[in-house]
């Protein structure tokens, strides 16, 4: 995403896992969260995002439901136990999908870099 900007650090000091397996999608988020002071921690693959949830200093989670062909509900399971808010950055639009999930944002893709910082901003307050 060129041009965008974020004039705070809403996020300074937060850890973020993104779980998206498109490249391009995954170094948008990880920009735009690192512009807005956190720390991002990337994972493309649904075994890789299991073991990235598990990360001591981890504040919350942006995840992509869909992870070539796989669904992340393993991966939000792990992170509901472990008390790690999250919320889905997804195409995958079917309100049923995240029924389980009810405290979850869900965020459709693409939006705005503000709409994205303050949506993870609120899962921390």
């Amino acid at each position: 995403m060129v041009g965008f900007t974020v004039n705070n650090h809403a996020l300074a000091g937060r850890s973020i896992l993104v779980v998206e397996d498109e490249p391009v999608i995954a170094l948008q988020l990880e920009t735009q969260l690192n512009a807005a002071g956190a720390r991002v921690y990337s994972a493309g693959r649904l075994r890789d995002a299991l073991y990235m949830a598990e990360h001591p200093a981890l504040s919350a989670a942006v995840l992509d439901f869909r992870l070539g062909g796989d669904d992340s509900a393993a991966v939000c399971r792990r992170l509901a136990d472990l008390g790690i808010p999250f919320m889905f950055y997804t195409g995958f639009t079917d309100a049923d999908t995240f029924r389980h999930w009810p405290e979850a944002p869900v965020v459709s893709k693409p939006v705005e870099s503000r709409v994205l910082i303050d949506a993870v901003a609120g899962l921390l307050n």
